[in-house]
């Protein structure tokens, strides 16, 4: 049974039963490559070249979600020993896959719900699933709140997930109110001319570096895990002039003359943005408030900023808290046996 032999409206089940254990071998082995090899036909990494189709798909399905910004899904699509991004596109429908590699075995699933929405474009990719994956079926990592009862009617199992931070930009820059007196309060620490904020440049790649890396170590003393936001937010510090400035901008926050925070972001449609990344130097207090701030401040096309979810720390949410946000986005994850 090969790929190409899947309808996009019939039921699926993986194309082989699974070889009984005594009878493993290289060429039960090679038969299980050769069926996930049919299962991955026509599916391609995401290049630049694609930002306007992705971007276009966004905007189409009103996305409002962090994961759907373009630099995410370029920068995260860096293959490793242990994971790869692919995509393909069913009519207008945008469907973003990822590979992950655990214990030996890797596993295909969807990173992102259709966008736009499509019961076919979601067929499709349950079949590439099911034949990926045999008995192990089908999964999305990341589903929009809006999209939760679509993706149900379709038979998946939802769960909740996570609540992402959503700002309104008019609100977070003009602070009116008590409600705001924490942001006030924190942010004021750096007027005066005691922080400086100027565009990100290449040659601030090795100090930006450093504070990532010594932002890592910190958050690791602590016990604090940040998965793959180490990997892409190096690849973003070398590639962002890989970007036009509608894609992706980048602001460096000085403390004194030195590098001390920095931060990216950009649009997630024309309405939404995302901030993307935010490192800022700990021995500065309130800083990562200030950096927010200044990173909305400097993408004024823009009404609201998802600054994704809190990871249950408690610092972040208290900080994120702050901004008083207009929504909390729930993201859900679904899965189908």
């Amino acid at each position: 049974m090969t790929f190409d032999r899947l309808s996009n409206d019939a039921p699926v089940t993986p194309s082989d039963p699974a070889p009984a254990a005594s009878d493993a071998s290289d060429a039960g082995n090679d038969a299980i490559g050769k069926t996930q090899a049919e299962a991955l036909v026509g599916l391609e990494p995401i290049r630049m070249e694609d930002a306007p189709r992705i971007t276009a798909a966004a905007e189409a399905a009103g996305a409002v979600s962090w994961s759907h910004f373009f630099p995410y899904l370029y920068l995260s699509g860096r293959q490793t020993s242990s994971r790869r991004i692919l995509h393909e596109f069913v009519e207008d429908s945008a469907l973003v896959y990822r590979i992950e590699r655990k214990n030996g075995k890797e596993r295909l699933t969807l990173l992102l719900t259709p966008f736009p929405f499509s019961p076919a474009a979601l067929q499709r990719a349950r079949e590439r699933m099911w034949l990926f994956n045999g008995r192990r079926g089908a999964r999305i990592i990341r589903m929009q709140q809006s999209e939760a009862l679509l993706v149900a009617r379709a038979g998946f199992e939802i769960h909740h997930h996570s609540d992402e931070y959503i700002y309104g930009a008019e609100a977070v820059l003009q602070q009116q109110g008590s409600s705001f007196a924490t942001l006030r309060r924190k942010i004021a620490r750096y007027a005066g001319g005691i922080a400086s904020v100027r565009p990100y440049q290449a040659g601030d790649e090795p100090a930006c570096r450093a504070l990532l890396d010594a932002w890592r170590t910190e958050l690791r003393e602590m016990g604090v895990k940040i998965g793959p936001y180490y990997r892409y937010t190096r690849a973003c510090l070398a590639e962002h002039d890989t970007f036009a400035t509608s894609q992706l901008v980048g602001q460096v926050v000085e403390v004194e003359g030195a590098v001390a925070a920095f931060s990216f972001g950009g649009g997630i449609t024309t309405s939404h943005a995302s901030i993307f990344i935010t490192v800022s130097d700990r021995r500065h207090p309130g800083l990562a408030y200030f950096q927010r701030r200044s990173l909305i401040e400097g993408l004024s096309n823009y009404r609201y900023f998802n600054d994704f979810n809190d990871s249950n720390r408690t610092g972040l949410r208290q900080m994120k808290r702050s901004f008083r946000p207009v929504q909390m986005h729930s993201l859900f994850v679904a899965r189908r046996g």
